[in-house]
């Protein structure tokens, strides 16, 4: 080529030289001399497409930790005990080891015992339904809870990597049965507020080893006509609103100080997205708390000699876990809370298939418990039942109304929440 544009030959010192090959045919070795310069070449072309490539692995990025690996190893035992939520909260504690980071997970009760997997909310971890979890356990059931990823003890897939949407939690589901010494391959599965959205679309894709679903002031059927305008500008993917701002003030919507804690829904519309000061901070917790129950049940076991409520763990999480809010933020945008109609009907389809079987070939799922509070102002009692019949069927569907709470009934009403599994599982009491 550089003679065809009558440009000299490049001196043979500048060339790249080849080692020897002895071993090669004369005719080969001529050839191989004679294109060393393309050889070098592609050889450098080859090693800058290695290059860019483990930089390009190497900048994924990692999971943000848990308090575990950033608080935990700088407290004493005492400051661990009085943490609002100690790792010790839940019996039966493990973590485990994920390609997303770290999950804490909990399982105790007697092994032979009935499985229930049990899920909680967008904002309180595990603790949340450690009352329903212990009366349970008390009646020989064997339960397993976990940390949501962002929450508690479990690590912060990056947001930036992944969606918190229906694929993610049904792999943090599958990783905690897995995580098991013993076997999970029937189970009823109860999930509350973003957990009951989580169990159902869950169910749906395996039915066959969910022999109960109890869906506690469920997501999922969420209307959308509900969400406020400054709540869809605010957690938008638009970028309208620097992500960097949407964080800063999600932190204010969810920090309640001692009153109430968020469970699932951004607040009703105030007309305009709130700005960024002090006065917007305060007017969203007096939102929050014109719409959330302030509990003052301690979620602690009674053994323990600390009252901690819900809202004292998220305001923990928010000083504590740097994941916290990016979680919160991506599964109010990606979870599977809103409109889920085709996914429930297959759960109603496959329930009516069931039905089509020989009595003894009737394994599985035969109904859906809805368990709902009376005053609850995100998942409205009459709406969610209506839309469930709709959509699953109303054979299929069996609803509780715990009078007098609102959208913490997990919380407040243990007792009563427990006594829907138990009665699935055949208890008169």
């Amino acid at each position: 080529m550089a003679r065809l544009w009558g440009a000299p030959e490049p001196p043979p010192s500048r060339l790249p030289s080849l080692p020897s090959l002895p071993s090669l045919p004369p005719r080969l070795s001529s050839r191989l001399l004679e294109h060393r310069w393309y050889i070098a070449g592609g050889a450098a072309a080859l090693g800058t497409v290695i290059f860019l490539s483990s930089l390009r692995t190497a900048a994924k990025p990692r999971p943000i930790p848990s308090p575990k690996e950033t608080v935990l190893p700088d407290l004493s035992p005492e400051e661990v005990k009085n943490l609002p939520y100690p790792p010790d909260a839940l019996p039966g504690a493990r973590d485990v080891d994920t390609p997303y980071g770290s999950i804490r997970v909990y399982e105790w009760g007697p092994e032979k015992g009935d499985r229930v997997l049990l899920i909680h909310g967008i904002s309180t971890p595990s603790v949340a339904l450690a009352g329903v979890a212990n009366r349970l356990v008390r009646k020989g059931c064997r339960v397993m809870l976990f940390d949501l990823f962002g929450r508690g003890y479990s690590s912060t897939p990056s947001p930036k990597a992944y969606n918190y949407d229906s694929a993610l939690y049904t792999t943090q589901i599958l990783l905690c049965l897995q995580s098991s010494p013993l076997p999970w391959s029937s189970y009823i599965i109860l999930g509350y507020s973003l957990g009951g959205a989580i169990a159902a679309d869950f169910t749906s894709y395996f039915p066959h080893h969910i022999k109960g679903l109890v869906l506690v002031a469920p997501g999922g059927l969420i209307r959308r006509e509900h969400i406020s305008l400054s709540s869809k500008l605010l957690y938008s993917t638009s970028g309208l609103v620097p992500e960097w701002l949407i964080r800063k003030m999600v932190s204010g919507r969810l920090w309640t100080g001692p009153a109430v804690a968020r469970t699932i829904e951004p607040e009703p519309d105030s007309g305009a997205l709130p700005q960024d000061d002090d006065e917007s901070v305060r007017s969203l917790k007096g939102h929050a708390g014109s719409l959330y129950s302030a509990s003052s049940v301690s979620l602690l076991p009674p053994t323990s000699s600390q009252n901690r409520t819900a809202s004292d763990v998220v305001d923990w999480q928010i000083s504590n876990h740097a994941g916290f809010v990016p979680a919160f933020i991506s599964s109010i945008r990606y979870a599977p809370t809103h409109e889920q109609q085709d996914r429930w009907k297959i759960i109603g389809q496959n329930m009516k298939d069931r039905y089509a079987l020989p009595e003894k070939e009737r394994a599985g799922l035969k109904e859906v418990w809805l368990v709902l509070g009376e005053t609850d102002p995100i998942i409205i009692a009459d709406e969610l039942v209506e839309d469930a019949k709709n959509v699953l069927g109303r054979r299929f569907v069996k609803v509780k109304i715990i009078e007098g709470v609102g959208h913490d009934v997990a919380m407040v009403r243990p007792d009563e929440v427990a006594r829907v599994v138990l009665k699935i599982l055949g208890h008169k009491k």
